[in-house]
């Protein structure tokens, strides 16, 4: 099915120049609702620069010409022979290319009005709006906001204590998020974040946040309701927009090419708030593009959108072999 699948969009390219993702499900499905469908294998050929990803909105798709995806080959084993093996590992994600994941996340809104990859929306901008409120009904309003957002990103499987909880657990944790002290964190810039007071805000929250769930009525058997890094940096992503979610995908990508560990710490969020700041003006331009859509992204929402995707395609990938 995979390789009819990726004959199918090659054919449709060579036939019709460029389309778009769904025109290129309707052509093979005759459903333009498929477009998940076609997903990962679509970026599978833009990643092998087989089809490059057009700057358009919505996005559309063409091939490459023959000559650009040889030469895009030997470039590839150039930058492979030169790594530098007595220092430390070379990042092996180009601006470009993390451009392009960005784009292609980015674009699912474009397929479903009511996609979950709306949740973080919904929850920053109520966030936002609010910001500072503290009365029991605006914390409230937020504590179901985050709960439907962690809820819509996975944070409510069958492991997580969560699950045996109802969203006014979450009302505490918004009261700490919403301190003053906390403002600097909000949209944080990439430059800002690598600043040790920045930092160490970050750190404050994070171990507050933990505290007031293990403080709360344990679920179940559950001797304490550990929250983990996950959920509380996709907490902080949702509320304030502060740092990328380290969940599974995030964490295998910023490994693979280096960017850093994949662990939770200060070294970890400032490095690849560094990897920001190395192609701002590549990544500026588009972030001040996506925010002319609808909300105004701030710049580690970017790196997550951008590192989740590599992880999503490489897994998809692997689960398809």
């Amino acid at each position: 099915m995979r390789i009819n699948q990726r004959d199918k969009i090659v054919s449709l390219l060579q036939a019709k120049n460029s389309m778009t993702q769904g025109e290129l499900a309707e052509a093979i499905y005759g459903d333009s609702s498929h477009a998940p469908n076609i997903y990962s294998v679509l970026m599978s050929l833009v990643n092998k620069k087989i089809v490059m990803r057009l700057d358009e909105y919505p996005a559309r798709y063409s091939l490459y010409k023959m000559s650009t995806i040889q030469q895009a080959t030997k470039q590839d084993c150039v930058e492979q022979s030169s790594n530098n093996v007595n220092g430390p590992p070379l990042i092996t994600m180009s601006s470009e290319y993390a451009v392009d994941l960005i784009r292609a996340y980015f674009e699912q809104t474009a397929i479903d009005p009511h996609s979950r990859y709306f949740s973080w929306e919904h929850c920053y901008k109520a966030f936002l709006t609010h910001r500072n409120a503290k009365d029991d009904p605006t914390a409230d309003y937020l504590a179901l906001h985050l709960a439907f957002y962690l809820a819509s990103w996975g944070m409510y499987r069958g492991s997580s204590f969560l699950l045996q909880k109802d969203y006014k657990v979450h009302i505490p944790v918004v009261k700490i998020i919403q301190e003053k002290k906390y403002d600097p964190l909000v949209g944080i810039s990439a430059k800002d974040l690598c600043k040790e007071q920045n930092l160490t805000l970050l750190e404050d929250i994070g171990k507050r946040i933990y505290a007031c769930y293990a403080e709360d009525t344990p679920a179940s058997d559950r001797k304490i309701n550990a929250a983990s890094d996950t959920l509380i940096t996709k907490i902080l992503l949702g509320t304030l927009g502060c740092v990328p979610a380290y969940d599974r995908f995030y964490k295998e990508s910023v490994k693979k090419h280096h960017i850093s560990s994949g662990n939770y710490n200060k070294k970890s969020v400032c490095r690849v708030a560094k990897f920001y700041c190395d192609h701002e003006d590549s990544f500026e331009k588009l972030r001040l593009e996506l925010s002319e859509c609808r909300i105004e992204y701030p710049p580690m929402k970017l790196m997550d959108m951008c590192f989740w995707q590599d992880g999503y395609i490489s897994d998809s990938k692997h689960n398809c072999t």
